[in-house]
């Protein structure tokens, strides 16, 4: 069937994205990924949080979705990943003192589970064993989406301009860092351009389209009201990686647009 097909694509494409990291082997690990009332509730809902811990957990097969999977591994399966503190750290106020109000956490107490799914699902491909250390970014991608009490997401261009910022420090740092923007595009289920059942397949091409040829800027130009209407408001992880990376054409390793998804898929890399 397509879903099969659809499956075996993004563990391939895991599998090249798998490869690169650890032949390029970074000193960091930096994972961009929207939280969904998982680690962050009601009492605390920041646009952006930066993960200062030294250590995290998770259990990525308690989701009733992820409770059939590839390893065939129990609901109870726990990861523990070591984490960049002083680095973290350094980032942290360094964004502060560049102007950039962003908050931090060093303890996840929200969800009894561990680390969101966002930050948790890619790193089960990537790099399971914790081989480098964790350094999570936390976007609130779905803003009011998740519930009346939630404050709207950030604007594709404060994201491009967090990205610029973690730029800025990054290039007064010897280490090496990799980037993970850990996101689908268009969801099937928050396209409201198609009341909620579609995938926006020709908005995501046209966003591919300038990733592909290094116009990626373009992206932080969207509104929220763009993001609202094609369901893309994971995209949001991506710009703010873009905002690091700059204009720089892409490698797309696979897309995948067949409607049996759920989302619009990206795999892509920068070296």
């Amino acid at each position: 069937s397509q879903d099969i097909e659809d499956q075996k694509r993004v563990v391939a494409s895991f599998k090249v994205l798998h490869d690169r990291l650890h032949e390029w082997s970074p000193d960091v690990l930096m994972i961009i990924g929207d939280d969904q009332a998982e680690n962050f509730k009601e009492d605390n809902l920041p646009p952006f949080c930066l993960y200062t811990g030294s250590e995290v957990e998770g259990y990525p097969f308690q989701r009733p979705a992820a409770r059939v999977n590839l390893w065939g591994a129990s609901p109870e399966t726990k990861f523990t990943f070591r984490c960049s503190k002083e680095f973290a750290r350094d980032m942290r106020n360094f964004l502060i003192r560049d102007d950039f109000d962003l908050a931090s956490s060093s303890s996840l107490k929200g969800w009894e589970w561990g680390l969101a799914h966002a930050i948790i699902n890619p790193l089960v491909f990537l790099d399971p064993e914790g081989k480098f250390p964790l350094l999570p970014l936390f976007v609130n991608c779905y803003g009011e989406e998740a519930g009346p009490d939630y404050p709207p997401r950030p604007t594709p261009q404060r994201c491009y301009q967090l990205g610029q910022a973690i730029r800025r420090f990054l290039d007064t740092r010897s280490e090496r860092i990799a980037v993970v923007a850990s996101s689908s595009w268009s969801h099937s289920f928050l396209a409201h351009k198609f009341q909620c059942r579609a995938i926006d397949i020709e908005t995501d091409r046209q966003y591919l389209d300038w990733v592909r040829h290094g116009q990626g800027s373009r992206l932080a130009k969207l509104t929220p009201e763009e993001i609202q209407e094609s369901g893309d408001h994971e995209i949001l992880n991506w710009i703010i990686a873009l905002g690091i990376i700059g204009d720089r054409p892409a490698e797309i390793v696979d897309v995948l647009e067949t409607h049996t998804q759920l989302a619009y898929r990206v795999a892509a890399i920068w070296e």
